[in-house]
């Protein structure tokens, strides 16, 4: 139907209209009676090669293969319930399989509702699924069949950029190793590209004589900037407070934000940058390896946005045994904001006001910002908060601000 739309041959599964003879007609219907064929299989499409009007063309197919008869409705429930997904395919095309299954009972009327639909679609996947099932249902007295949808997708999206990054890591590691082979100096001492040993009034670091290595002042602004690589302090030009901004990553945790609808909760493995904090005995996080991580507590942590806005996230999940910051999509829903994406940059919007963005790369969505870590913002806070217009809840280092909208 929607190539006869995109056709402009509609018309012929209607009574012929008077401003058009009998010829221009004929030719109208064989166009489209073509066009019909062209969709068919080759065991299907012979016995109407005959046929010359496109609306008892159409009427025939109808008749044959969509009856709204019991049997047809039995026949697509079989195999809706009985969905599986097959080995090898990509999650799209499995996607695309379930949602032709849903078309086909949509044209004989038949109404599903849609938690059916998204239970129906978790049922459909294979074993290693489960951990990501049991984060989509946990907690939740609903579930949505696009929300699943959409993980299922992003889900399939990390577990490729994984395997990639693991590639590289490994080309990498090859590549070190036939270099060094070729070098043709294994049992050579590495002390040797240093010379011989300093004199005694010669720095062991930079070679020149008058100062030993620990007055060495080289050495002292190298190791300055490793110190300064580790926490840059900003200063806001609105607030005129300082704030010190993560931007490094502590024992291979990752500082970025990722934005994903598959986690239930907000999640984070630094105890450090939590503003306040709620020690927790027992709950566990199901990972994307199906290993069990421990919750140890639950609190706040400061971020910096992309408009230089200073907001508090609550019920951060602290997961030691992560390596990456999750923002719960689901949970910033619950909140009452409302999630958009497009063009490759996500919104999460409270009324007129974005509250948070995030852009895409390699199909994940990242935070446009920043964690607020230390305390030197407090005594600047009164300020700031004078200069908060009506309608926005900011938080300047665990102070938060309410105006007519919560904490996210």
């Amino acid at each position: 139907m929607d190539v006869l739309y995109q056709q402009e041959l509609d018309m012929v599964l209607e009574d012929k209209p008077e401003d058009i003879d009998d010829k221009q007609w004929t030719r109208i219907n064989l166009h489209a009676c073509a066009t019909i064929r062209s969709f068919l299989d080759k065991e299907l499409k012979y016995p109407y090669m005959k046929e010359t009007s496109a609306k008892k063309l159409w009427m025939k197919l109808e008749e044959k293969y969509m009856t709204k008869s019991a049997e047809n409705r039995l026949f697509l429930k079989k195999r809706l319930f009985r969905f599986q997904y097959r080995s090898g395919i990509s999650m799209h095309e499995h996607l695309n399989d379930y949602n032709k299954i849903l078309a086909d009972l949509a044209n004989l009327d038949v109404i599903i509702p849609d938690e059916d639909k998204a239970l129906c679609l978790l049922n459909s996947l294979p074993d290693d699924y489960d951990h990501l099932t049991t984060t989509l249902l946990y907690g939740k007295s609903e579930v949505k069949l696009d929300e699943v949808s959409a993980a299922l997708v992003n889900h399939e999206c990390r577990k490729k950029e994984q395997k990639t990054q693991n590639s590289q890591t490994e080309a990498l590691v090859a590549r070190g190793r036939t270099e060094e082979r070729k070098s043709g100096k294994r049992g050579k001492s590495r002390s040797k590209s240093r010379g011989k040993f300093p004199a005694k009034d010669e720095c062991a670091f930079c070679r020149q004589k008058g100062h030993w290595k620990k007055d060495c002042p080289k050495l002292k602004n190298k190791e300055k900037e490793k110190v300064g690589s580790e926490a840059n302090v900003a200063k806001s030009g609105d607030e005129d407070f300082e704030f010190a901004l993560a931007s490094s990553s502590a024992d291979g945790h990752s500082t970025e934000w990722i934005l994903d609808s598959g986690c239930t909760y907000h999640m984070c493995p630094i105890r450090e940058w939590f503003s306040s904090f709620e020690e927790l005995d027992g709950g566990v996080v199901l990972m994307g390896n199906n290993n069990a991580c421990k919750t140890q507590g639950i609190g706040k942590i400061c971020l910096k946005m992309h408009d230089g806005t200073v907001r508090e996230l609550s019920d951060v999940r602290y997961v030691p045994d992560m390596k990456k910051n999750l923002i719960s999509l689901g949970a910033l829903e619950s909140k009452g904001l409302k999630i958009t994406m497009e063009g490759g940059v996500l919104k999460a919007v409270h009324g007129a006001l974005v509250v948070m963005k995030g852009t895409r790369r390699n199909n994940l969505y990242f935070l446009q910002g920043s964690t607020v870590i230390g305390g030197a913002a407090v005594t600047e806070a009164a300020d700031a908060i004078a200069q908060t217009p009506q309608g926005y809840g900011i938080c300047v280092l665990g102070m938060l601000v309410k105006k007519r909208c919560k904490d996210w």
